[in-house]
């Protein structure tokens, strides 16, 4: 069998749709209809049918993704062992692990179910990130954990030595876009729920709240790590929050796929050992 019209169809089969498997495989939307085709013809039976504005996989098409699943991501695999390691990693930590030899480092998107959409695509090997995964093809592996803080500019005309929590809701803030576990991240790190601050501005990076905090009077938010490690450029000062809030917890997460490649978990082992022994720095 042709190992390029398995390769269309667990394309087909992850996205629901001809047109976004296209994409992937940079193929015309004819070309996979065609490929698929093929394929129902050599297995000889029906493997999408109709559903809504979309397509459904069959009972066909179930069995015969559990079948390949694995032995497809071996052969990705294989192919894809000398290309630089490419990773999602956020904002907060980028400082930290930029500079490594044979990673190519992009920020990781600001919706989750993107981000774990493209692990199971391969358009990255792994993220680091505070996302977290129920999948069983997905393994999730704790990295650090740091607490986040508020930032405002050293000469902000209202906020002194300390914050406290009437400061902290008399003030404006600065809102981050990112969303995890379907929240935006104030909501997603507290423990109880609080009162609505007031939202002046909104960002989609950490860096960018951080220099706007440091260039008007509102307030910014960070993981402690990023905040010690540009506030002295940006002449910040960091508070803790003042609410009930969890930790940030960082954490690294990739397909079960490359659980025994051994280039990956070399990978792996490194990220975690600079990021640990480099967090504060």
């Amino acid at each position: 069998m042709d190992l390029n019209l398995l390769s269309t169809f667990s394309a087909v089969y992850r996205h629901r749709s001809i047109t976004l498997a296209a994409e992937e495989l940079n193929l015309t939307q004819p070309a996979v209809s065609a490929a698929l085709k093929r394929l129902e013809g050599v297995v000889g039976k029906t493997l999408f049918v109709r559903s809504g504005r979309g397509i459904a996989p069959t009972g066909a098409a179930v069995a015969l993704s559990d079948k390949i699943e694995m032995p497809l991501a071996v052969l990705e695999t294989i192919e894809k062992r000398q290309e630089i390691t490419r990773v999602y990693c956020s904002e907060s930590l980028m400082h930290l692990v930029c500079d490594l030899p044979g990673l190519s480092f992009v920020e990781a998107p600001l919706s989750e179910k993107q981000l774990l959409a493209d692990i199971d695509s391969q358009k990255v090997h792994l993220a680091i990130d505070f996302a977290t995964s129920t999948s069983q093809a997905h393994v999730v592996e704790d990295i650090i954990e740091e607490p986040a803080v508020c930032v405002c500019r050293k000469d902000h005309p209202d906020i002194g030595d300390s914050l406290s929590y009437e400061d902290y809701y008399r003030a404006q803030h600065i809102a981050l876009k990112i969303r995890r576990n379907n929240a935006n991240m104030m909501d997603y790190l507290s423990q109880k729920p609080s009162p609505p601050r007031i939202i002046k501005a909104e960002t989609g990076s950490v860096s960018s709240m951080l220099a706007l905090a440091a260039t008007t009077n509102l307030l910014g938010a960070s993981t402690l790590s990023l905040a010690k490690h540009l506030a002295p450029m940006l002449n910040l000062k960091i508070f803790p929050i003042p609410l009930e809030i969890r930790n940030v917890q960082h954490r690294m997460i990739y397909h079960r796929r490359f659980v025994n490649d051994e280039d990956h978990k070399a990978t792996r082992e490194i990220l975690k050992s600079v990021i640990q022994n480099n967090q504060y720095q």
